[in-house]
């Protein structure tokens, strides 16, 4: 794997791709409003010149990944859940699919997740994000929905379980490590289990999502 610096400053690697990693990096650690475009030509070796080349403004390139990053997640998500009847397993597909984001993409997701409010009130950017992340979210909400219309989920409040089944999933980014005791297939088989106990579901095998169905999302800095 090409070492973070090295990938961050080749002079033969794609500029603009360059600029967007090195902008989750930066916005993933030390924050959005604390990043500035000094920060990220110094990162990719450039000057600041050479960002705006590329990018009008450091809003615009934030913008530029939420808008891209949540529409590959509703692309992707249609894809594994789209066809699948059964509330349970599409349940299982939600769950394993936004646990395996999160831990392949720690600091993508980071960005998509805690950024949003950096965005111009009113905006464009600001409402397209938005509208993707509700039509994110209504797959989780119907299928919740769906489970316990059909007598399989029995929840008090379908919101809380939703909240707190997809932050459970989420929190993969802070702490899943590939070289840890677990693979991501057993941490997403978990999961699961762990979720469809918390919508009281009947306990049996559910699938996994096909991890080679994950929203495609480059610009996640490589790992050193």
């Amino acid at each position: 794997m090409t070492p973070l610096a090295t990938y961050l400053t080749d002079r033969d690697a794609d500029a603009g791709l360059r600029i967007r990693t090195a902008a989750v990096l930066l916005f993933a650690r030390q924050g959005y409003a604390a990043t500035t475009i000094r920060d990220l030509a110094r990162t990719v070796g450039m000057t600041n010149a050479g960002i705006y080349h590329h990018v009008p403004s450091k809003e615009a390139l934030l913008a530029d990944l939420l808008i891209s990053g949540h529409r590959g997640l509703v692309e992707a998500t249609a894809t594994v859940v789209d066809g699948v009847a059964g509330a349970a397993e599409r349940l299982a597909l939600l769950i394993s699919s936004l646990t395996a984001t999160h831990a392949l993409n720690p600091l993508t997701t980071r960005v998509m997740d805690g950024e949003l409010r950096a965005l111009t009130p009113g905006s464009a950017a600001l409402a397209e994000v938005i509208a993707l992340r509700d039509a994110y979210e209504d797959r989780w909400r119907q299928a919740v929905a769906d489970g316990v219309r059909e007598g399989v989920f029995h929840v008090a409040d379908q919101k809380l379980t939703r909240l707190a089944l997809m932050t459970m999933c989420t929190g993969t980014s802070e702490w899943y490590r590939p070289d840890g005791d677990s693979t991501l297939e057993q941490v997403c088989a978990e999961f699961v289990a762990i979720g469809l106990a918390a919508v009281r579901a009947p306990a049996r095998p559910l699938p996994i999502a096909d991890l080679s169905l994950l929203p495609d999302l480059p610009w996640e800095p490589p790992r050193d």
